[in-house]
């Protein structure tokens, strides 16, 4: 990327002046030192050799094997897959006989079978075979109701057999216990995690079975925040890792990982330790090593050593990142790392089980290739990771680098309170500091080539930092009007220009009966309290339905589903009746979000099987399933937008959207890029975002129509099997309809959205008059505005 000079606004420039300060001079730093974790410089040219520690790794995706296991089989439930004695070893059920069938298979490099071992009724009623489990030898994990007994099935590796009268049985359970331990080797010993009275972890002599150390988990909550230990990972001998949630509500917890000394007993935070510098999640322990893989790659991890190193960049690879990153890593060790990913969407079909494996090379065939950056402010999809795959793939001349460094909401809070207020503020936080870096990296030469966002920002939309595609909308993309969703393109540009480019979307709104509506797609405030009246017997849905919203969430929300009325030419004004509207509205809302402070596992069933029969639902679609299931219950579904003073429609936001920096030095391979995302092969794998490509979201909509259709014919007369009545095809086209008429931009001031997510409380809560809260917010997001001008 070239260094630019720009007129930049006084926030910016004074920062980027206190960093020049503080590095040295005055002068822009170099994008030259800008690093991702394995030392690869993010500009320039791929070098010849990769850092010091760090190797190229062909990457393969594999579902052949699995497609075999169906051959063999029929259908089938996959229980667990490992890798052992260089075998991948399969732990299967079948689906369709009335009685289980069990199957432990094992197939070699080729995914040539080895063996197939069929169990029927030989290990009788009580004896619930569980998963696999390596140590000395590879084990299947059971447990005996009638004795309340952990037990270990050895695994003959020749024949796959297991035999009834070959067991080990560990450690028997309290009355008070009825359920199974999770448990794992340490060293030549069992770690095992138990859930009596009180919970530990035990150390036991497999022999014998008898406990040789014990710890108890008394502390966790006071010490650590983890509510409740869900398992336990292996980390060598005398060592084990318990894990489990911060809260009971997955809305606000947070996985921590916490070390258990058995020779000390003591008990330690693992993302506490002064050499583990990096975020922890997808911990596994496998071929003797503590593993945990990152966006950046995959880390080992020595307790004993204190050491924490990268063993995989994926930017040393060619691979789709979002099926690692969301994958099982089952083993791995100097020259090869297996993934276990389960349950892939790609648009509407799910791939069951798909084998992840990178291959140390000697080849390294990004040598010498043009670096081109890509960041992004989410989690990839699979759809953005695919793209970069075949860019990669494709492209003689240039080489696509991720750089991690601007992804939101990546600082974890382990003490986080279950607040619905305290999440929504952190996260608009993390937007503004986020967008505030990136502004600074941009301006001195070290931003990415190419953003990926969620959603449009005001704060980037300047052509100081990323183009304006309107042009290659118009003159090089091969958009036709009739065939994409303009609505979307429409609602992502900023004064009339298109600096973020939406490749899927999402709309936000109602959904209800077209009659229960009038079919309508816009509700004023007064028409909206009508309808909750007559339709929804007086329980407010925009509350009662979306459950997770605080009043001053729903209040920001409708804020920014109108923030052009407030924000005109660099100016705010909120002072006015239609502020005041949105105020009056959510004040007679509950002050809390529903799920605060619950146990949302324990009440899941009952809150969605309420939420389902209501007739109007706020919804936020990212695909046809969102409205599938409504349209299973109710005939005609129709989305409307959030009630407003004008009677706006629903809000159509980018969920997907490409920037590309106004500095690139490779602006053709930016735009190949794009052209692969909006290729139909790409836009027909997107799922949690429907497709810019209106043919595709329809193809999306009729393959899942007929999904639909065949499994209501295929369990029909099948007791506690879903029934229900076939969706007609023409609902794909009514999805599509409704669809185009949302308008309303999704455009959000994070700044100043922030700002009134911490001022309006006050009036809420009657401390401050209506005039007071709005001067303070007129003042400071007008100081915010000024400064980006």
């Amino acid at each position: 990327m070239k260094t630019p000079i720009k007129k930049i606004g006084a926030a910016v420039l004074a920062a980027s002046f206190l960093v020049s300060l503080f590095t040295g001079g005055c002068s822009r730093s170099s994008k030259n030192a800008v690093k991702d974790e394995s030392g690869l410089v993010l500009s320039g040219k791929m070098p010849d050799k990769l850092p010091d520690g760090m190797f190229w790794y062909d990457f393969a995706e594999n579902t052949e094997l699995f497609d075999r296991v169906k051959e063999t089989v029929g259908e089938y439930f996959l229980c667990d897959i490992t890798f052992f004695s260089d075998r991948t070893w399969l732990f299967l059920t079948e689906t369709e006989p009335k009685e289980p069938v069990y199957h432990i298979m094992s197939f070699d490099k080729d995914n040539n079978a080895a063996c197939d071992f069929v169990i029927r009724n030989e290990f009788g009623d009580n004896v619930s075979l569980d998963n696999m489990i390596a140590g000395d030898r590879l084990y299947i994990d059971a447990y005996d109701f009638a004795t309340r007994e952990q037990i270990l099935f050895p695994i003959d590796e020749a024949t796959g057999s297991i035999s009834p009268e070959n067991r080990i049985a560990l450690t028997k359970n309290s009355s008070e216990n009825e359920a199974s331990n999770r448990f794992v080797f340490a060293g030549s010993d069992i770690a095992m995690l138990r859930h009596d009275k009180n919970t530990s972890v035990e150390l036991i002599d497999p022999a014998d079975g008898k406990v040789k150390k014990k710890v108890a988990l008394d502390n966790l909550s006071r010490d650590f925040h983890i509510k409740f230990p869900e398992g336990i990972i292996s980390a060598g001998s005398n060592k084990a890792v318990v894990w489990g949630s911060t809260s009971a509500n997955y809305n606000f917890g947070q996985i921590r990982y916490c070390l258990v000394d058995f020779e000390t007993g003591k008990i330690s935070a693992l993302d506490e330790m002064e050499y583990v510098k990096i975020p922890l999640r997808n911990l596994t322990y496998c071929n003797g090593m503590l593993v945990t893989v990152t966006d950046g790659g995959v880390y080992s991890i020595d307790t004993e050593g204190g050491t924490c190193k990268m063993i995989l960049s994926f930017n040393c690879s060619v691979c789709n990142r979002f099926l690692v990153n969301n994958s099982e890593l089952k083993y791995a060790d100097d020259d090869r790392l297996l993934f276990w990913y389960s349950s892939k969407y790609v648009g509407d079909d799910i791939i069951p089980f798909t084998l992840c494996t990178f291959t140390k090379s000697d080849e390294y065939p990004a040598a010498g290739k043009n670096i081109l950056t890509v960041a992004s402010t989410e989690d990839l999809d699979y759809s953005i990771s695919e793209a970069i795959m075949r860019f990669n793939q494709e492209s003689d001349s240039s080489f696509m680098l991720f750089d991690n460094r601007y992804k939101t909401n990546s600082k974890i809070d382990y003490t986080n309170a279950d607040n619905t207020d305290k999440a929504t503020l952190d996260s608009l936080n993390s937007y503004a500091s986020v967008s505030d870096r990136l502004a600074m990296d941009i301006i001195a030469g070290e931003g990415p080539d190419i953003l990926i966002t969620n959603g449009a920002n005001e704060q980037l939309s300047k052509k100081d930092y990323f183009i304006d595609l309107s042009d290659y909308l118009k003159n090089e993309s091969g958009i036709s009007e009739s065939d994409y969703f303009m609505n979307a393109i429409e609602a992502s540009k900023f004064n009339g220009a298109l600096y973020q480019f939406p490749i899927g979307f999402y709309v936000d709104g109602l959904l209800a009966s077209e009659s229960d509506l009038n079919g309508r797609n816009g509700l004023t405030f007064e028409e909206y309290a009508s309808m909750v009246k007559t339709v929804c017997n007086g329980q407010d849905p925009l509350y009662d339905h979306q459950l997770s919203f605080s009043r001053t969430e729903v209040a920001t929300k409708l804020f920014a589903n109108s923030s052009g009325t407030y924000i005109n030419n660099g100016k705010i004004d909120v002072n006015c009746d239609d502020f005041k509207a949105i105020l009056d509205y959510c004040k007679e809302l509950p002050a809390k979000g529903y799920f605060e402070g619950k146990d949302v596992d324990a009440e899941w069933e009952d809150l969605m099987s309420a939420k389902e029969s209501m007739r109007v639902q706020p919804t936020v679609i990212y695909g046809f399933s969102d409205y599938e299931s409504f349209a299973e219950k109710f005939e005609n579904p129709v989305i409307c937008g959030y009630p407003s003073v004008d009677g706006r429609t629903a809000s159509v936001g980018s969920n997907t959207a490409v920037s590309i920096s106004s500095y690139t030095g490779d602006l053709d391979s930016c735009k190949i890029f794009l052209s692969i995302l909006l290729s139909e092969d790409i836009q027909k794998t997107f799922f949690m975002n429907i497709p810019i490509n209106k043919k595709c979201a329809k193809d999306l909509a009729l393959s899942a129509i007929e999904s639909t259709n065949r499994n209501i014919e295929k369990n029909a007369g099948m007791k506690y099997a879903k029934v229900g009545t076939k969706l007609d095809t023409a609902l794909a086209d009514r999805y599509i309809e409704q669809l185009s008429t949302a308008t309303t931009s999704a455009f959000v001031y994070h700044s100043i959205s922030l700002i009134i997510y911490e001022e309006i409380p006050a009036y809420f809560e009657g401390q401050k008059s209506f005039e007071e809260v709005t001067k303070t917010i007129n003042d400071r997001a007008q100081t915010v505005l000024n400064e980006r001008k």
